[in-house]
């Protein structure tokens, strides 16, 4: 992090590194909650070959859906929040290491 650059703003302004970080954790944390589901496509992908659309429709839309839900404003504020909070305990604990 480049402590002259930001130095004087508040914790919880993020840098658009941070932002991009934030956007990146909250992509990899939908894909991780709807694992299963993505598993499910998966097998019946491997099962179906060319006609994966046709014959897997089922588990694509419940992949669909679930990444979906999980792409909702309310998660990437989670995500935020956890950034500050990981800033907040940096700098509590003097440490300036990302």
């Amino acid at each position: 992090m480049d402590r002259k650059r930001i130095e004087g703003l508040p914790v919880w302004m993020l840098t658009p590194k941070e932002e991009k970080e934030v956007f990146e954790n909250w992509r990899i944390q939908a894909w991780k909650h709807c694992d299963s589901v993505v598993k499910e496509f998966s097998k019946c992908e491997q099962m179906a070959g060319y006609g994966v659309w046709f014959k897997c429709r089922k588990e694509g839309k419940a992949m669909r859906e679930c990444i979906r839900e999980r792409q909702q404003e309310k998660y990437v504020d989670e995500e935020r929040d956890k950034l500050i909070k990981l800033k907040m305990e940096r700098l509590k604990n003097g440490s300036t290491q990302e």
